[in-house]
């Protein structure tokens, strides 16, 4: 069986599955292999500061889970580094086989007896979703321990939270974070650079009633207050608190660490487009308005105690100092099938004919700026790939409300590739390190008509 050359992004993809996903500093790939249809993987790396070689191969168990067996340095040469590489590589040989103790993994795309759920039937249903379909089961299988109902969540009727798990665990990974789940819940511990924190993560899902007098929209509301402060701010209220009241930070080890709640929006059709600016105005309450100063528009922060709607919901959540053990909230609009498929997309994983066409809005950092910039590219163009210094990456998407009140902290080292926000001089200010931000946008997948 031939071992054969893989370019980056391919590697990256099955290098989530290693502890820290496929980061070796101080090393860095040069080069990736697999072999058997993906079943051993392995790259050969450089320390650019002393020029030492390094081989890392991993390879799949019974039940396709990837485990690393070979790790060694000191190579003089990269022709020496691979030769090494391609044996622990071991082509053709069998699968690895699964110690006692540990628990095989249940395949997720196979339906069985159960009645699929309508995005599980898009998702394995649609030929335009094939890169999507290939990156979620890599990243299910790189999960440490997902509980036992995962796999019937997620072909069910618990789509949406099992995917944005999927999602968090790519986002943290790539960043060079470990990711444990050695307890029932919260659903992840994240580690790095001498920093930890507990995150448990939660969706907002739709409701087909209304509540206390407010019909959730299955459109972006015309009205700016209504948009921030309005029935999607309700929806990230009564969804943090279902979470909140459940007391994880007074578990045996939780307690005393930094803990945080991670959500996603799916409370309406394609809500996650246009609600997460009510989500800062729900943790902080305040409210951004538009006024003319002298220099043209500009926004202005209003506080504000309630949000809208007969129940009188307060808002700054972030204001209670008995929340002080809520250290952030982790946001992010991207646990979409648009980007499991644009991520496997640019991976490799291309049928012949799809094309994908990313439009949505960038951040505008310019001073004063009230408006977004509108987007609409190619996504294998070079004109999109230039958007960040490695193109397209799962945390780019990543927000975290720091909580200015937290006893213990998030610290920002822990996730340097998220786009934090924070109070600074009373006011809320962000940190990133991308220069494009995406605020929201959709993909549109299809193949080119013959």
């Amino acid at each position: 069986m031939l071992v054969v050359p893989i370019p980056e992004r391919e590697f990256n993809l099955y290098g989530l599955a290693l502890p820290e996903g496929p980061n070796f500093e101080p090393y860095v790939v040069v080069s990736g292999w697999k072999c058997d249809n993906a079943r051993s993987v392995g790259g050969v790396l450089l320390d650019h500061n002393t020029g030492a070689l390094a081989i890392r191969a991993f390879r799949r168990r019974i039940d396709h889970c990837f485990v690393v067996t070979s790790s060694k340095s000191g190579f003089a040469s990269h022709d020496a580094a691979l030769i090494e590489l391609k044996a622990a590589m071991r082509p053709g040989e069998p699968p690895e086989s699964i110690q006692p103790g540990v628990k095989k993994r249940p395949p997720l795309l196979e339906i069985g007896n159960r009645k699929p759920g309508e995005n599980f039937k898009l998702l394995t249903g649609t030929p335009n979703h094939v890169p999507a379909a290939i990156a979620v089961g890599e990243i299910y299988l790189a999960m440490p321990n997902p509980d036992d109902n995962f796999v019937s969540d997620f072909q069910t009727t618990n789509f949406d939270s099992r995917l944005f798990e999927l999602y968090l665990l790519a986002a943290f990974r790539e960043q060079g974070v470990t990711v444990l789940q050695d307890h029932e819940s919260p659903d992840f511990l994240i580690k790095r650079a001498g920093h930890e924190c507990f995150v448990e993560a939660v969706t907002a899902n739709p409701k087909e009633v209304k509540i206390q007098g407010l019909t959730f929209p299955t459109f972006a509301p015309e009205s700016q207050e209504e948009r921030l402060l309005g029935a999607p701010a309700v929806r990230f209220a009564k969804t943090l608190r279902s979470k909140i009241q459940r007391g994880y930070e007074k578990l045996p080890h939780v307690l005393g660490k930094p803990f945080a709640l991670a959500i996603a929006d799916f409370h309406a059709p394609s809500s996650m487009v246009w609600s997460r600016e009510a989500l800062p105005s729900y943790l902080y309450g305040v409210h951004a308005k538009v006024e003319m100063g002298p220099d043209g528009p500009r926004a202005v922060g209003s506080v504000v105690d309630k949000l809208l709607g007969p129940e009188g919901i307060p808002a700054g959540l972030f204001r209670d100092p008995a929340m002080s053990y809520l250290s952030a909230v982790v946001f992010s609009n991207a646990a979409t099938l648009g980007k499991f498929n644009r991520m496997g997309f640019l991976a490799g994983w291309q049928p012949p004919g799809l094309k994908m066409i990313r439009s949505g809005i960038f951040f505008d950092p310019a001073p004063n700026a009230v408006k977004a910039r509108d987007f609409e590219m190619d996504v294998l163009s070079d004109e999109y790939a230039a958007l960040w210094p490695r193109g397209e990456e799962w945390c780019q998407e990543l927000e975290v409300y720091h909580n200015p009140l937290a006893s213990r902290p998030l610290a920002f080292e822990l996730l340097p590739g998220a786009i934090h926000y924070f109070e600074l001089d009373g006011e809320l200010v962000f940190r990133s390190i991308w220069e494009n931000t995406v605020l929201s946008s959709l993909t549109d997948a299809k193949f080119a008509s013959k």
